[in-house]
């Protein structure tokens, strides 16, 4: 049975009776609310107000309440120390009964027996041997001082035969490239005959002779390099000096108005100008060959790390696709001017490519690092940053912190230089850094510390 309907049979079914029960009843209710404030009043009579220790602009008077922004519990602010806060411009609260973080004269104090507990250890600031890692993205590209122009030099003709016919084709050294017929090549050829052979019949004669024809043939073989041709084809020709005869040599029997251009190295044929029968101009550009004996790795270096890298100095090239392709080398070219777009400055390696493997776009990263000696330095762990300042908290003992402006130099691996703000033999917290700097506790240790400035 309800309380309810006890309170009905008890009171019976007249007005009068109804009208003394309810009276009973709401007295009843409001003895039991007094005594209920009554209570929480006498158990919370030390607290002002509960709040959120990383949100300490949240503020409720329930103590089982939530914060709203994290969710977490809300712990109690005593009246005394919200009393010290509203004198100070700067609210603090306390996270429990034991570790509490007062703010008096610009002082952290936490019990040093929670300092134990969230685990904060402390090192002293000391001279380091620090060294500037430096890494780049960069890329595979053509080796452009090896590129070459294939044209004939010495006269016009026709293209008679085309065997390097699309770009990207690999070629070999002494390869032909294409088989030309030139309308000065036959009287260059006889020209260059006639000196051969009678450089040739000359070991008899005078030496001032002798020395004259050599002069002579020296200067045939010049012009006649003119037109590209190879040792060996040069070779070919004075044999066939030698086995003519002056009639056949007058005639031109046996003497071919066309020759091949040769490839002059490993590689492959970037441009192509050229199709099959086409005439052409002496100097026209007809092919472009890209020499694949070696090529350039272009390192992309953001613009702080500029001033580390210099010429000769040695790096790691690496490729993610070739995991056992990784060597060292030297750099060997700056880029003067900065990238403004990407804001990177290019350098360059260059690199030997005897097996071809390493193709131009391929993708490759450099690293490496600079000496910079020895330099005062900190952990990075023991960098609090707050916008644009950087701090640290000084270890007084006893579980005094002092928080204190810094400024950074070079980061260097797990170390920052430290340009001023501290001394070497300074002891500062070197972890656990984020529970101290936490918010409900460094903004108002901030503003306090601020007026000290």
């Amino acid at each position: 049975m309800s309380f309810i309907q006890q309170i009905q049979n008890f009171s019976g079914n007249t007005p009068v009776n109804r009208r003394r029960a309810l009276l009973g009843l709401s007295l009843l209710a409001l003895s039991a609310c007094s005594r209920s404030e009554q209570g929480t009043k006498i158990a919370d009579s030390n607290v002002a107000y509960w709040t959120c220790p990383m949100h300490p602009f949240v503020r409720s008077q329930d103590p089982k309440g939530k914060c709203p922004v994290c969710g977490m519990d809300l712990v109690p602010v005593m009246k005394s120390k919200a009393t010290a806060d509203a004198a100070n411009e700067g609210p603090t609260t306390a996270a429990t009964a034991t570790s509490s973080v007062d703010v008096s004269n610009g002082m952290v104090n936490i019990a040093p027996e929670r300092l134990q507990e969230i685990g904060v250890t402390t090192e002293a600031v000391t001279d380091r041997t620090l060294t500037r890692p430096l890494r780049a993205p960069a890329r595979v590209i053509v080796d452009e001082s090896g590129l070459r122009d294939i044209n004939v030099k010495a006269g016009s003709g026709f293209v008679t035969k085309l065997y390097a016919n699309y770009e990207g084709k690999s070629v070999r050294k002494g390869d032909p490239l294409m088989h030309v017929l030139c309308e000065e090549w036959l009287r260059t050829q006889t020209d260059y005959i006639n000196a051969y052979r009678a450089w040739k019949r000359t070991p008899t004669m005078s030496p001032g002779n002798s020395i004259a024809l050599d002069n002579q043939l020296w200067l045939m073989r010049a012009r006649i390099r003119v037109w590209d041709l190879s040792d060996d084809q040069i070779h070919s020709l004075e044999k066939f000096a030698l086995s003519t005869n002056e009639t056949d040599l007058r005639t031109g029997r046996g003497l071919d108005g066309s020759f091949d251009l040769i490839a002059p190295f490993d590689g492959y044929v970037v441009k192509k100008n050229v199709v099959e029968g086409m005439r052409f101009e002496a100097g026209q550009s007809l092919l472009t060959l890209a020499n694949t004996s070696q090529v350039w790795i272009v390192a992309d270096f953001p613009e702080d790390q500029a001033q580390f890298v210099d010429v000769g100095q040695k790096m790691t090239v690496t490729f993610p696709s070739l995991p056992k392709y990784n060597f060292t080398s030297e750099i060997n070219f700056i880029d003067p001017e900065l990238d403004e777009a990407q804001r990177r400055v290019h350098v360059r390696f260059v690199v030997p490519n005897d097996k071809g493997a390493l193709r131009p776009g391929l993708f490759a990263e450099v690293s490496g690092e600079t000496p910079l000696g020895q330099r005062l330095s900190i952990s990075s762990g023991a960098v609090v940053p707050t916008g644009d300042k950087y701090i640290v908290f000084i270890d007084h003992g006893g579980g005094k912190l002092e928080p204190r402006e810094i400024q950074t130099g070079v980061h260097s691996g797990d170390y920052d230089e430290v340009l001023s703000g501290l001394n070497e033999g300074d002891r500062v917290i070197s972890s656990a850094n984020f529970l101290i700097d936490a918010e409900s506790r460094i903004q108002g240790v901030l503003k306090t510390w601020g007026t000290h400035q």
